[in-house]
């Protein structure tokens, strides 16, 4: 398996930037970059600009999984319209539906966040219908929970809201889920290997991976949506 460093020159070198191009189109040093590319360093808070900058994917440039996915530059946004104020008194719109929001319940992004899914405390939050639609999310099946902790950043940062398919609990390598650990509650990449064992990868490079057994966790549901606010 390639290692960061590699990856990232590879991307870099496909890309046909410079390291200072690349450093102005992310905003941060030169020298950072040069760190990154020397693997005297190997995360950075702007992984993710870096990955998007690279057109590369995030989960290959940070860990080695599936594939880099390079393509040409497009657009990569879409106006949606104007944003409305409501609240729980407000009627629902056509493409409106209400998920359970389990606001005091967090789900761990680091070493483990000991709680109880089930106490639910009455928030909701507005979903798109088509959007849930579109990715085959019934509406039965769906929660928010609240993510706590670093050890999913960039990518999840500490306080972001997550979107749980509770009906998708069958581990695709590579993917994000929530689990029960031993009645910690954690968001972490999960991977098949044999002899009914699972590697549990944080984002964060700082985070070891793990390896338990399938029956030592249950799978709670794939998270397929997220909302953070920005520093």
């Amino acid at each position: 398996m390639t290692t960061f460093t590699e990856r990232l020159n590879s991307a870099l070198k496909q890309s046909g930037m410079s390291q200072h191009q690349l450093a102005e189109k992310v905003k941060i040093s030169q020298p950072a970059i040069q760190k990154l590319l020397s693997g005297k360093s190997n995360t950075s808070r702007k992984i993710v600009e870096i990955a998007n900058a690279l057109n590369v994917d995030l989960l290959w440039l940070t860990k080695g999984i599936g594939k880099a996915k390079l393509t040409k530059n497009s657009a990569n946004a879409t106006m949606l319209g104007a944003i409305d104020e409501w609240d729980s008194k407000t009627p629902l719109d056509e493409d409106e539906v209400e998920v359970p929001f389990y606001k005091d319940v967090r789900l761990s992004a680091g070493n483990g966040f000991a709680d109880d899914i089930e106490d639910y405390n009455g928030y909701k939050l507005r979903l798109s219908r088509s959007t849930m639609r579109k990715y085959g999310i019934d509406k039965d099946c769906a929660v928010c929970l609240t993510v706590y902790g670093d050890s999913m950043e960039p990518v999840f940062r500490d306080g972001s809201t997550v979107g749980i398919n509770q009906a998708d609990t069958n581990i695709r390598d590579g993917k994000i889920y929530a689990i029960n650990h031993d009645g910690l509650l954690r968001i972490k990449i999960l991977e098949r290997l044999p002899g009914n064992q699972v590697k549990i990868r944080s984002y964060n490079s700082d985070y070891d991976d793990e390896t338990v057994s399938l029956d030592d966790i249950t799978i709670l549901g794939r998270v397929w949506w997220q909302s953070s606010i920005l520093d």
